[in-house]
């Protein structure tokens, strides 16, 4: 245990959610963590994982041509690390087998896709990709004053983002990569509330002193195209922020929308409360049981024992450790301008002319 106290959004969402479930996650509560991962791969953080590396600000002048293969190389790298980590304990069942090379097939088609759609919407420069970092909370009683836990420890909340960047009138905008898997698009409401932005672009403002305009959602649909020669279909929405605008085609939509200071300083304010909330040393721990939220948990087993009036302790032994990973992954470095992708470091000893 630290001197300080750091919290994350993902414990933040698990409070809300179901507070046994924080309890037995949260890295300032029990901390454990599941032995074997739940999935061979997760489709979503390999894109994430391409996009890093198309995005990544070191690159950002060299010529496409020569990004692109390496974004798909960082894309299959994603794929088959995940697939790796998943093997090392069990065997893949042919049907695994085939629905991991049909995601790899799918992934690449689609981002090859992406690469044509992206060059005409890209209106910005990258200046941070999967940046992490730390800020200490404001006191909502005393806004000047950083927020402390009743045992005197510093309160301090980990963010990460995917992809800052600043648009041709300089200004600051966060962008938020999503895989839609639905038949429709997320409704606009759906991403005026969304509480991850409203966070990150919060505790952007907090960490860098520079005022973020707001979110541009840069969502990926599963989807075959119907048509090589995609309909680009143009939307512009008032809203109290400004002007929201949306392009989008069957697989791809971009959406630039506006936040107001106001908005962004009171989910602020609401993320300071709760924390005071989780560090409270009277907190009352709970299940909120539902099947929407009990069957994507990862502790239902022990959760359930507690419930039946079973002692979890066996099940906590046998098919989970106290937590291993860190917030900072390999390789990578934290800072506002992001992390260092590897097939960066091989492409710049390799790729002859690769800045032209």
């Amino acid at each position: 245990m630290g001197v300080n106290y750091v919290a994350r959004p993902w414990e933040s969402g698990l409070f809300r959610r179901c507070r046994r479930a924080w309890d037995f996650a949260a890295r300032e509560r029990r901390d454990y963590e599941p032995i074997e991962p739940a999935q061979v791969f997760s489709f979503g953080e390999a894109i994430h994982d391409a996009l890093d590396v198309y995005y990544f600000p070191g690159m950002w002048d060299w010529n496409r041509v020569i990004v692109r293969p390496l974004t798909l190389a960082g894309f299959e790298k994603s794929m088959r690390r995940q697939r790796d980590t998943y093997t090392r304990t069990r065997e893949l069942s042919a049907e695994q087998v085939q629905d991991w090379e049909q995601h790899l097939e799918l992934g690449t088609g689609l981002l090859r896709r992406y690469f044509d759609w992206a060059q005409e919407v890209d209106r910005f420069t990258p200046i941070g990709v999967r940046s992490q970092f730390d800020i200490s909370l404001p006191d909502p009683a005393d806004p000047d004053s950083g927020l402390i836990t009743p045992e005197g420890r510093p309160l301090q909340y980990r963010v990460r983002i995917d992809l800052a960047v600043i648009d041709d009138h300089e200004l600051y905008w966060l962008v938020e990569h999503r895989i839609v898997t639905g038949l429709q698009w997320p409704e606009i409401d759906e991403l005026r509330l969304d509480q991850q932005a409203l966070t990150r672009s919060w505790a952007w403002q907090l960490a860098f002193l520079a005022k973020v305009e707001g979110t541009i959602y840069n969502e990926i649909r599963l989807t075959e195209p119907s048509s090589d020669k995609p309909t680009v279909k143009v939307r512009a929405m008032p809203g109290p922020g400004g002007i929201t605008t949306q392009r989008g085609t069957e697989s791809f939509r971009r959406t630039q929308l506006p936040r107001t200071e106001l908005e962004i300083t009171r989910h602020g304010m609401g993320i300071a409360l709760e924390m005071q909330d989780m560090t409270d040393p009277s907190v009352r721990i709970y299940p909120n049981a539902s099947w929407e939220n009990c069957s994507r948990c990862a502790y239902r087993q022990p959760c359930l024992a507690i419930t039946q009036g079973v002692d979890e302790t066996a099940i906590l032994e046998g098919s989970y450790r106290t937590r291993t990973s860190e917030d900072f992954e390999p390789g990578r470095l934290g800072s506002v301008w992001g992390f260092v992708p590897d097939i960066y470091r091989v492409a710049e000893h390799r790729v002859p002319g690769a800045e032209q």
